[in-house]
């Protein structure tokens, strides 16, 4: 069934946006956004050897599974972190810090140990 929208009608993303920033959360609720949005921010490629597994105090926190990969993904920092800025509540994301893990499932343990 199709709600029909009416003058006052607000999306939903933005009124828990507003919810979220009248709490003070603002800038962690927008940190946290960029965590789950990796994989379209970096692209397949790049999402297949990294995850995001963490958001705090401007820093995100991504484990990437070897050392070439780290390489590759130090290289394109400046463009990853000017892709965040261009999204909607990216610039709460300052710095990307990265570090080595062995596999895929590794990520995933040391993502469940940080939460």
């Amino acid at each position: 069934m199709v709600m029909p929208r009416g003058k006052n009608a607000a999306r939903l993303g933005d009124v828990i946006e507003a919810v979220v920033g009248s709490l003070g959360q603002g800038k962690n609720y927008h940190g946290w956004r960029m965590v789950a949005k990796w994989p379209e921010i970096v692209g397949p490629q790049l999402a297949r050897c990294s995850k995001a597994v963490r958001y705090a105090d401007g820093v995100l926190y991504v484990v990437v599974t070897g050392d070439a990969w780290r390489q590759e993904l130090e290289m394109h920092l400046e463009h990853i972190i000017n892709a965040m800025h261009a999204l909607r509540g990216g610039k709460a994301v300052e710095r990307i810090v990265l570090r080595g893990g062995s596999r895929l499932e590794r990520i995933d343990e040391q993502s469940d140990d940080r939460r």
